[in-house]
């Protein structure tokens, strides 16, 4: 599958699917969805029987203002993915370092990238504020689903008893985590940040960290004054 980003008025952003063949020359629609990009996307790990595709994207594009990060959940039947199907998870305000990616970990909970929302440095000063969701990594339950929401959060998650904090956070304090990635044979967490100025930055995630942005870039002091 292959994400073409669009998002613009006129251009939808797609999910394409390839054959995967040396000498492919053409891609099929699976979804479009229409004023959003499209940032990643991840299956069920009981694709075969449920047939749930999940997606990351960020949207509306022509209110910037009102720009939120949003996952989704789709049901693909028969091969095909209606827009019509989508059911919203979960979705707070992001207009930049939007992070952009999902992953189930062995343990079956989804893992989301979310990055601090802004264009620049951190302005809104979100991802040492344990109080929203952006700048860390989230972990949620989606076959579980509470009385409130589509979702649960899993009892271990590590600032779920924090007073004040969200308790879908399982790590914070990063810039724009663009790629996450589970190792399928020890089930570790691995994300790829976006720096700012001198720093790219890869981590191995444990539960409750914080990674420092934008007290420090990786590990070089940033905003010292934000400690």
């Amino acid at each position: 599958l292959v994400i073409q980003q669009g998002g613009e008025v006129d251009q939808p952003a797609k999910i394409l699917r390839v054959n995967e063949e040396p000498n492919v020359s053409e891609a099929s629609l699976l979804l479009a969805i229409d004023d959003r990009l499209v940032y990643g996307l991840e299956f069920h790990p009981n694709y075969e029987q449920n047939g749930y595709l999940f997606v990351y994207s960020n949207g509306p594009r022509i209110e910037p203002k009102l720009r939120k990060n949003r996952i989704s959940r789709f049901t693909i039947t028969d091969g095909q993915c209606d827009a019509e199907s989508e059911l919203i998870l979960i979705q707070w305000r992001s207009n930049g370092h939007d992070g952009g990616d999902l992953a189930f970990g062995l343990d079956g909970m989804l893992y989301t990238a979310t990055g601090d929302g802004t264009s620049d440095s951190d302005e809104w000063t979100s991802a040492q504020d344990v109080t929203n969701l952006r700048g860390s990594v989230l972990r949620i339950d989606v076959d579980h689903p509470d009385k409130e929401q589509p979702y649960s959060v899993p009892p271990d998650n590590p600032f779920l008893n924090v007073p004040n904090a969200r308790p879908e956070l399982w790590a914070i304090g990063l810039r724009n985590p663009w790629r996450i990635a589970i190792d399928r044979a020890s089930g570790q967490l691995w994300v790829g940040n976006n720096g700012q100025d001198l720093w790219e930055t890869v981590h191995l995630v444990q539960p409750g960290e914080n990674y420092g942005w934008s007290v420090y870039e990786g590990s070089h002091p940033f905003y010292p004054n934000r400690e």
